[in-house]
């Protein structure tokens, strides 16, 4: 038995708007002489809106359905045929994915699903996957091929799929359409395959196994398997207050912890708070560590782009949005970063070579340098003094390796490993983290009407900066701190929102070129405005933590996405 599935990442919508065309004419007669005729007309455009869509179908063909009977001994290829049907008018592409299905069998042992079952014999008896045609071990395999049809493009087979072999144990990419296609015709076609070889002492019986096939869509996520920041909207809502979850970022691939936080509950303590927990929010527990760069266009499909308009007060042409019809898609919001994140580390006194403090233009830094040799993450390669602006012992030794206390921070530890929260990811100035070229346009107080705030941020999409309000029920940091820094002692006051499960971190903060006050200062940006040249945000260190301040835009600090599903 052979079972396909598919799994549809976006669904295709078609809308018209009604169209109303007059035509008015008047005619008189005077003196039998015929006067001028006027015509009037009043035309209305047709707005037609085609969404980006992704489907697959399988279809096993009659007369060639996925069963063979074999005798002791024989191997046989080209058991069955299904064909493979594609449709995806997408310019991002697509992979398709495949697994051995077998595991929800009755009798097949947990963990197991790449085996020919019997359930009359039992799973001593299995088939287990392989390429073998002779021996003493009988074996299963799956093959695929791409087919041409006229006007169509054929996606690649990958990892040997062309050829018999192994039934994939976890989700494994087997084919897949490049992005950037002509989409003259959408539409491939693929076809799958089986052979089997049955040992000389393999038992009579029937034995049955299914592969499942997955179409991911666009080609660059990772599998149907992982989490992706950018379907927020199809999996939010099933994390329950205090769980976390690794999500994948789909522009660049990271992976980046995130946790249902409570934000209005009763109790002393933040577990007993949770545990009557009446609202909730799902925040990331690590930093944003997005790279922009000028080349690189970020788009509505993947990032948090809602508004655009050419005669916007707040989103114009100097802003760097575009609304792009091809190849992105009709009605898809791009943006083009004016400046590369700033990579290079100076050698010599571990200052920032490139930085530019902007109140409007986009800036931001990655501390990992533009190798390993001149990363932060190298421990203990700068400490010079040059390097803070207090004399304070922690912040002045942050770099050196011998500082256990910074290296939850500035170590090379894989950024997607799940459970290592304390990662600095990289330092945004406020204009960058609204994802603008210019944000001028942005000059009176939002604090008091964030209907008002930014619309757009560099967060994934499905994602948002947190509020900071003059109404406490507005506030997003203000209700995070209320719930998990129940600490009242003044030597420790941001021992709450430092500690688990929140995990933000002493950053400091990047200006004229140098890295300020880390692991002393706090600092995350809202999308809340100030004035024409400030934004608020929040600040914390040991003896202090303000959920709602401000400061210069040009600051690099430290970000964290919340979503509202």
């Amino acid at each position: 038995m052979h079972t396909m599935k598919k799994k549809e990442k976006f669904f295709g919508l078609l809308g018209i708007s009604a169209v109303s065309i007059m035509l008015f004419s008047s005619m008189c007669h005077s003196n039998l002489v015929l006067a001028t005729t006027y015509a009037k007309a009043a035309t209305a455009d047709a707005t037609i809106t085609v969404k980006p869509t992704c489907s697959m179908t399988a279809t096993i063909e009659s007369g060639n359905e996925h069963t063979a009977t074999i005798i002791n001994g024989q191997y046989k290829e080209n058991i069955g045929l299904t064909s493979i049907q594609t449709l995806c008018n997408d310019y991002h592409g697509y992979a398709i994915y495949a697994i051995g299905y077998t595991g929800g069998d009755v009798g097949v042992a947990a963990g197991t699903n790449t085996v020919l079952h019997s359930n009359a014999l039992g799973g001593t008896y299995d088939i287990t996957t392989g390429i073998t045609t002779s021996g003493d071990t009988s074996s299963w395999a799956m093959k695929l091929a791409a087919t041409i049809i006229s006007g169509t493009y054929k996606p690649d087979i990958l990892n040997g799929y062309d050829d018999y072999s192994i039934i994939p144990q976890v989700y494994t990419k087997v084919a897949s359409l490049d992005p950037n296609i002509d989409f003259a015709d959408p539409r491939t076609d693929l076809t799958a395959t089986y052979a089997a070889y049955i040992s000389l002492g393999q038992p009579a019986g029937v034995y049955e196994g299914q592969v499942k096939y997955v179409l991911v869509h666009p080609s660059s996520n990772l599998g149907p398997d992982y989490y992706y920041m950018q379907d927020v909207n199809e999996w939010g809502a099933t994390i329950a207050v205090g769980q976390e979850i690794t999500a994948y970022d789909s522009r660049d691939n990271k992976a980046y912890t995130v946790r249902r936080m409570c934000t209005s509950g009763a109790g002393s303590t933040w577990q007993e708070k949770e545990a009557s927990c009446t609202d909730s929010t799902l925040w990331m527990t690590q930093n944003l560590d997005l790279d922009l760069n000028p080349s690189i266009k970020i788009t509505s499909m993947n990032t948090d782009l809602n508004e655009y308009s050419v005669d916007s007060v707040a989103y114009s042409d100097s802003g760097g949005y575009y609304l792009i019809q091809e190849p992105y898609g009709p009605d898809t919001i791009v943006w083009s970063p004016s400046s590369r994140t700033v990579t290079d580390i100076d050698n010599t006194s571990g200052g920032i070579n490139g930085w530019y403090n902007s109140n409007t233009a986009p800036w931001s830094f990655s501390p990992e340098g533009n190798d390993a040799s001149t990363s932060w993450y190298t421990n203990g390669t700068y400490f010079q003094s040059s390097l803070c602006n207090t004399s304070n012992d922690q912040t002045c030794n942050y770099l050196k390796a011998s500082n256990t206390f910074a290296q939850n921070y500035f170590q090379r530890i894989p950024f997607a490993s799940n459970g290592s929260h304390g990662k600095v990811g990289n330092y945004y100035n406020w204009s960058a983290a609204i994802a603008s070229n210019n944000s001028s346009s942005f000059a009176t107080s939002t604090y008091y009407d964030t209907t008002k705030n930014p619309k757009n941020s560099i967060c994934p999409r499905g994602w948002r900066l947190p509020i900071v309000s003059a109404t406490g029920d507005e506030n997003d940091f203000a209700k995070l701190n209320n719930i998990y820094n129940s600490i009242h002692d003044s030597d420790k006051a941001d021992q709450g929102l430092f500690n688990a499960p929140v995990y933000m971190t002493r950053s400091g903060n990047i200006s004229s070129n140098k890295l300020n006050l880390a692991g002393f200062n706090g600092s995350y940006w809202s999308s809340t405005v100030y004035n024409d040249t400030n934004a608020d945000y929040l600040v914390f260190r040991s003896n202090l933590v303000i959920t709602g301040t401000n400061n210069s835009r040009f600051f690099g600090w430290s970000i964290r996405c919340v979503s509202d599903y």
